[in-house]
């Protein structure tokens, strides 16, 4: 792997809205950096509209990828930026989100010092947006408040994401099929994971913005509408997709000398060190 972290935007249709997605990804990216981390950008461009195409060229030609995809499909297309990759981890946004600064750095160095199959969410989430605006605090699964049984009526974890790129790529998420009333492909691949082994974490000090009243076309208000079902009943569920040649446990998937010698400096300058 090239980079220490490939950050992922996926976008579809959200015009004007991907640019201070961008702009925040610029800035974890920027305090990453300065950190001693060396990251990427990836854009997945999901059928998208002019608008859309225009900002993420626009910002990202010189300074990222992009990717241009006619899936119209979150788990596709998320498994499309799991197969390019080019980071040994993977953050994922999507197009009207936004990260906080510390995201990147904070996730990066609980990973390196977690000896056991983990997938990393922020602390909290800000939801804005609608009148509805409020704080959800995500529940790492080590907190008492966890009941694994809290899954078949409420994702616990949003689709934004830090892990392993192998992670992303010996587990793929399943295709989403709206119109047959299955959607949700992060409440399925957060189950799914859990079942294989992982232990969904929160990173302490980081938040995400979370964006509400999206457009009526967008992939989560047509699953909303058509009042679709993850894949997590058994009735249901099919087996998760595994690579031939990719490990198949997820314990296989943490390298014995997880953290880096090398790291040293970049701990030394962040007080979330103290919080560990």
């Amino acid at each position: 792997m090239s980079t220490d972290i490939c950050c992922v935007i996926n976008a579809h249709r959200e015009g004007v809205t991907l640019f201070p997605t961008i702009a925040s990804v610029k800035r974890a990216v920027k305090y990453a950096e300065l950190c001693g981390l060396k990251c990427s950008i990836h854009i997945i461009l999901d059928n998208p509209d002019e608008a859309t195409r225009e900002v993420a060229e626009r910002e990202l030609t010189d300074v990222g990828v992009i990717h241009s995809v006619d899936y119209r499909d979150l788990a596709h297309s998320r498994n499309h930026a799991a197969e390019f990759s080019d980071g040994r981890y993977m953050a994922f946004v999507d197009g009207d989100d936004l990260w906080g600064r510390n995201w990147l750095v904070n996730s990066y160095l609980l990973s390196e010092r977690t000896n056991y199959p983990s997938i990393f969410h922020p602390e909290y989430n800000i939801i804005f947006g609608d009148e509805n605006s409020h704080v959800f605090n995500h529940v790492d699964m080590d907190d008492d408040d966890f009941e694994f049984e809290t899954l078949y009526r409420m994702n616990y974890w949003t689709a934004l994401s830090f892990a392993r790129t192998e992670t992303y790529r010996t587990y793929p998420y399943q295709e989403n099929t709206i119109l047959d009333g299955f959607g949700y492909e992060d409440w399925n691949w957060n189950y799914e994971t859990i079942q294989q082994g992982f232990r969904h974490k929160t990173v302490p000090g980081t938040v995400h913005f979370i964006r509400k009243g999206r457009p009526q076309d967008s992939l989560l208000a047509m699953t909303n509408k058509l009042n679709a079902l993850p894949r997590i009943y058994n009735i249901y569920r099919k087996s998760v997709t595994k690579s031939d040649n990719l490990p198949h446990q997820a314990a296989d998937l943490v390298p014995s000398n997880h953290v880096d010698s090398d790291d040293t400096e970049l701990q030394a300058v962040l007080p979330f060190q103290k919080a560990v």
